[in-house]
């Protein structure tokens, strides 16, 4: 990498650790210095303190009051979201499998660690919030039921729920790709899309966006441009949902069957369908040699949320959580 484009790549990971501890408060030079060596960046506190100096001129970062240590801007938000785009492409599919390696979830005993989102709301919503997760969980519209639910002050992995805040953390589609991975078959991301759903069964996909070529998660990308409609599905039985396509080498659908059959018996599930080798599933096309793994996204639930008009905001991927910090929606509402 030339010299121009690592300072380029510095500025917008220092810009990114800000983004991502955001709720934390202020964070200092060494903070951010000791994140950016796990990203290879071996910087010290000096010459992180440099560049936040040229970032505070150029209105990306801030100081808050008295506060030691910075704050990222809603300017250098935007950065983080326009820069380096084509270096980040394919960057979704790397966290996606950098979080599956960290999970170790045994199907037999049912223990172990599973890819979480995290979703944080006002705590004066989280009754309301919980009644319409439940019912897109028992639709079938969500990976699983479990949940973990964490007041101001607690932490959720890594993140620490703001004052006034509730953090509510659900299981991530990639827990299933976990699952397969775990048990020796290759999973590859393939699409994220918009399912439509007709009298309560899935019709085809209205739109979608490649994993391989993207710079985001395409699930982030529909919901954003809010082209949704759970409420839809939930009162009149048609809509459009979030989902995505996996896919398999063609020669492990039997053992895929088997260990999905069984993940439903843990309450981890949201697969749709299973296709036959080469078939296409809800309009999607799949390789030959391979087979189409449809499964619901993990954020419905709280999408669905958002479209009831409730502020939240929801991180994607975001935590590794040991399931027996979860439970059972059912339990709160």
């Amino acid at each position: 990498m030339r010299s121009k484009e690592k300072v380029r790549r510095l500025v917008y990971e220092i810009l990114s650790v800000l983004k991502e501890g955001k709720h934390e408060g202020p964070q200092g030079a060494r903070v951010i210095a000791k994140e950016l060596q796990k990203r290879g960046f071996h910087i010290g506190d000096r010459a992180v303190r440099y560049h936040l100096k040229h970032l505070d001129e150029r209105g990306l970062t801030k100081k808050r009051g008295s506060l030691k240590g910075r704050i990222i801007t809603e300017k250098g938000e935007e950065e983080v979201r326009n820069d380096l785009v084509g270096e980040r492409v394919g960057f979704i599919v790397g966290k996606i499998y950098e979080l599956i390696y960290k999970m170790n979830y045994d199907l037999e005993s049912g223990k172990g660690k599973i890819v979480a989102n995290l979703s944080l709301l006002n705590s004066e919503k989280i009754e309301e919030s919980l009644k319409i997760m439940k019912e897109i969980m028992k639709k079938g519209y969500a990976p699983s039921p479990l949940v973990k639910i964490s007041n101001e002050g607690e932490s959720v992995g890594k993140t620490k729920v703001p004052e006034g805040k509730v953090g509510i953390a659900t299981v991530c589609s990639v827990t299933i790709d976990g699952l397969l991975i775990g048990e020796g078959i290759p999973v590859t991301p393939r699409f994220g899309g918009l399912l439509e759903i007709e009298k309560g069964k899935p019709n085809r996909f209205v739109d979608a966006i490649a994993y391989q070529g993207s710079s985001l998660d395409p699930l982030e990308v529909f919901a954003s441009k809010k082209m949704t409609s759970y409420l839809n599905v939930l009162e009149k039985g048609s809509g459009r949902i979030l989902a995505n396509l996996r896919d398999i080498p063609a020669s492990a659908r039997a053992e895929a069957i088997e260990i999905i059959d069984r993940a439903k018996g843990n309450d981890l599930n949201g697969v749709l369908d299973i296709g036959a080798p080469a078939e296409a599933l809800f309009g999607l096309p799949v390789e030959v040699n391979r087979v189409g793994i449809v499964v619901v996204g993990g954020i419905n639930p709280a999408i669905a949320v958002e479209e009831r008009g409730i502020e939240i905001e929801t991180k994607p991927l975001e935590e590794i959580l040991d399931i027996s910090e979860m439970r059972h929606i059912q339990e709160f509402v």
